[in-house]
């Protein structure tokens, strides 16, 4: 269970501008060979320009593409060709999303596309159509066509995109709680930690693998809660948002009390805040771990969170990885167990 040792902070919304491929211009040409020095027309037709597709793919985590090239241009039509050679059409251009992603016109709530299935795939621009070649414009009386038409542009537009879901599994907690650390050690995320509160100012996704089963799970290291954190004292609200787009939350809590801080009390107002915020989020799935009992000196402090609590907690040592096996088969059984939307 070493962690990787790669960074991966989470990209969830962005504006991009996408342009579909021009079409290609027609062609005006006639036939010269030798012994035919009047041949007729055989201008070709230009080739459609590439179209912008979206695709839905549960492999790709975020944003972070286009967060760093948020401007996509798809491949122009050829022009025709004489000898009646048609111009190759524009490779369309495919660009994958994750599961939950929305896309709005720029600057309005007007959805224009969701992608919410492995898979699924939109033609969000068209490309433009090719122009006509001369031979396309010859008749009965017209022998000898100089007509030619352009190639049209391709769709184009900018966009406001949104994850809605960040996570499989929403890692909730008070700062100091473990969660990066946690984090780390399922999943190839490695926030920077530090020993002081809101050490994490921006949520982290990593993908827990089990690969002998051929399943992952997406788990979101979400930034530390505070009390008021649902009226928007620090950056509650922005957190909060985060949350509520998990499938299910895992509540991690410090046992034993390095913060000087009662345990249950704290199980209490993480409960509290989250209802404050939105009512939905307690009707959620949730398992509640209990961390850090490699430095429990009270041993009986979880046996008394059990009591209060009504049930049992999961206990686990991330200095020392104990529990970890254990949790993950928890949680993939959670997970698997909740119905699709």
């Amino acid at each position: 269970f070493a962690p990787n040792k790669r960074l991966k902070m989470f990209y969830d919304e962005l504006s991009i501008t996408l342009k579909a491929g021009k079409g290609g211009d027609g062609c005006m040409s006639f036939r010269r060979e030798k012994y035919i020095p009047k041949g007729g027309p055989d201008g070709g037709n230009g080739g459609r320009g590439g179209s912008i597709i979206l695709e839905c793919d549960v492999n790709v985590g975020d944003l972070r593409d286009y967060h760093f090239s948020p401007r996509r241009i798809a491949k122009n039509g050829e022009t025709g060709r004489g000898r009646n050679m048609h111009g190759k059409g524009g490779e369309n251009l495919v660009l994958k999303f994750p599961a939950g992603t929305i896309f709005r016109k720029k600057g309005t709530d007007q959805i224009v596309a969701e992608l919410t299935e492995n898979g699924q795939r939109i033609e969000l621009l068209q490309g433009g159509k090719g122009g006509k070649g001369n031979t396309t414009f010859k008749s009965s009386t017209n022998q000898v066509p100089r007509q030619f038409t352009k190639g049209t542009e391709g769709q184009e537009g900018e966009f406001d995109v949104e994850v809605k879901t960040i996570a499989d599994v929403g890692l909730v907690g008070f700062p100091n709680a473990g969660k990066s650390t946690l984090i780390s050690i399922l999943t190839n995320a490695t926030p920077k930690t530090a020993p002081y509160p809101f050490t994490t100012k921006q949520p982290s996704v990593g993908l827990l693998d089990d690969p002998d089963n051929f399943r992952r799970l997406r788990i979101g290291d979400i930034p530390g809660l505070i009390e008021g954190a649902s009226e928007n004292r620090g950056l509650g609200h922005q957190f909060l948002r985060h949350i509520e787009r998990c499938k299910m939350l895992m509540i991690l809590i410090d046992i034993a009390a390095v913060d000087q801080r009662d345990p249950f009390e704290d199980h209490q107002q993480l409960l509290s805040e989250l209802g404050k915020y939105s009512p939905k989020l307690l009707e959620k799935q949730r398992i509640v771990v209990l961390n850090k009992t490699d430095l429990l000196e009270d041993h009986k402090a979880v046996e008394r969170f059990h009591k209060k609590l009504g049930e049992k907690a999961h206990t686990i040592s991330c200095a020392g990885h104990e529990g970890i096996p254990e949790l993950i088969d928890v949680l993939f059984e959670k997970v698997e167990s909740i119905p699709l939307m």
